[in-house]
């Protein structure tokens, strides 16, 4: 009985050793092949960078001639992915000209229809790639197959394709990005926001056409607007102070705090502190804050006695206000309740960046 156990245990294990053998050789070849052939593309990638950076050097030269873009027409299908690398890696710095350059040494060697015709590829990171890539080159003439893009089935090559519009910076797209602003589901609205941030001003009558056609996307537009920083920007979220929503109010407010409040911002956020929303008076104060108003201190300090959020919006706006708002907390500091609190905290804040200073 033990002998026929012991048969059958060595028939069934010496096939397995066999097997098992076989297939760790395999796996050993498999591995020294790949390294062989990693090893070979990084050669040839050495190589073929060395030959072409004369030619790349050339076309980006001050005194550069047409003879870089006719030897880059000259580059084999075969060499593009070397040149495409060479190309890119320098787009995510270069401004004014050198993009203009960089562009052209693309279309010559035919990278630009190569990256239009990859914006159908099966595979989705070769489309996002070929979105990322027209956007890098600032390649206006494939808006069209960009805007297709942004209803890509993947979400990585509809993120890719708001981010080169953004970088191709056409007037055109504009409203197709705002189009899909409120579409949260296919298209993440801080990608859009920044690709609408790269126009600045230019975009802003745009931004108030769409929050007066959708009045729901009013905050969000205002917080855009806020965040492109143009005197045009400025005029429009002072006007959008006088409207009933009180959500529409505070993010004007917000935007204006951020792109700086100049004389007549100044007076809008005054006028703003004595709104009947709590939210509003709160912005208000941290706007005048960061704008360091210094006149705004005797009004700012009429309100540390008002709701919490507005009180402490308050009366950290004085601690930013230097002497002004300095005397105005000094001036409380005795006061009882959260006021006085409030006060005492700002003023122990104050000395303590002092003498850390």
């Amino acid at each position: 009985m033990f002998e026929r156990i012991a048969s059958l245990f060595v028939s069934v294990l010496i096939p397995f050793l066999v097997v098992s053998t076989l297939v760790l050789i395999t796996m050993l070849v498999f591995l020294v092949l790949q390294r062989v052939v990693d090893e070979f593309q990084f050669q040839r990638r050495k190589r073929l960078t060395a030959r072409y950076r004369p030619v790349v050097d050339a076309l980006l030269s001050p005194d550069r001639s047409d003879d870089a873009l006719l030897a880059l027409a000259r580059v084999p299908r075969a060499d593009r992915d070397v040149i495409e690398t060479m190309l890119l890696k320098p787009l995510a710095l270069a401004t004014g000209s050198f993009v203009d350059r960089l562009r052209e040494g693309a279309r010559a060697t035919g990278l630009v229809e190569d990256w239009a015709h990859n914006l159908s590829h099966s595979k989705w990171w070769v489309r996002a790639e070929a979105a990322r890539a027209l956007g890098l080159v600032r390649e206006s003439r494939a808006l069209p197959l960009v805007f297709k893009a942004l209803d890509d089935e993947h979400e990585e090559v509809r993120a890719a394709a708001v981010e080169a519009l953004g970088l191709i910076g056409q007037r055109q797209a504009i409203p197709v990005l705002l189009e899909r602003l409120p579409d949260e589901t296919r298209h993440q609205r801080a990608r859009i926001v920044e690709a609408l941030r790269e126009f600045g001003d230019v975009a802003t009558p745009a931004l108030v056409e769409h929050a007066r056609k959708r009045p729901g996307d009013a905050v969000v537009v205002a917080d855009i607007l806020g965040l492109i920083g143009g005197h045009v920007a400025a005029e429009e979220l002072q006007a959008w102070m006088n409207s009933p929503d009180g959500a529409v109010r505070t993010a004007a407010l917000r935007g204006l705090g951020t792109i700086g409040l100049d004389d007549d911002g100044a007076v809008v956020a005054m006028q703003a502190l004595e709104d009947a929303e709590v939210d509003v008076r709160a912005m208000a104060a941290r706007a005048i804050g960061r704008a360091t108003r210094h006149e705004a201190a005797p009004t700012l300090a009429r309100h540390l006695d008002d709701e919490w959020v507005v009180a402490a919006s308050c009366a950290d706006a004085l601690r930013r206000l230097g002497r002004p708002g300095l005397d105005a907390l000094q001036a409380r500091a005795g006061d009882p309740g959260y006021a006085g609190d409030l006060v005492r905290q700002m003023l122990w804040e104050r000395r303590t960046a002092t003498a850390g200073a």
